[in-house]
């Protein structure tokens, strides 16, 4: 049996949450925060780190569609991170909505004890991690 290795990503403007996970365990944990470049563009040299240390299969990209399944803003520029994704590294990436990860992570993150006002790069880490296994959940199932 071929394990395969999965990063998970959480889009945002200023940071971008990361999280792993691979197919024997089926289990996501998050592991690191982008922040980006003080113009908003991606950060693609830290980023670029982070892919040649994990060896990953394939991306997994949150998508945050509103309340009734509409694209939005961050819809489009989650796609496009999506899309250079594949093309800089030739991987396969796929897309989940990511619908309320973030309040979930906040959640989270309070019900285990983290400050009120959590660390927004520990939200994304979380929020990555909650996008990946979602994607594992429906993807690898038996």
């Amino acid at each position: 049996m071929t394990v395969k290795t999965f990063l998970g990503f959480d889009v945002g403007t200023k940071r971008t949450g990361i999280a792993i996970a691979n197919s024997l365990t089926s289990k996501a944990h998050g592991i690191e925060t982008v922040i980006h470049n003080k113009d908003g563009s991606t950060n693609w040299n830290q980023l670029e780190e982070i892919i040649k240390q994990r060896n990953p299969d394939a991306f997994i990209v949150g998508l945050p569609l509103d309340k009734e399944n509409k694209e939005q803003e961050m819809t489009f520029i989650a796609k496009s991170f999506g899309k250079k994704l594949e093309k800089r590294y030739s991987i396969d990436v796929f897309f989940i909505d990511e619908y309320l990860s973030s309040s979930e992570a906040k959640k989270q993150l309070k019900w285990h004890y983290a400050h009120h006002n959590a660390d927004r790069g520990e939200v994304d880490k979380r929020s990555a991690e909650l996008i990946l296994q979602t994607w594992l959940n429906e993807t690898l199932r038996d």
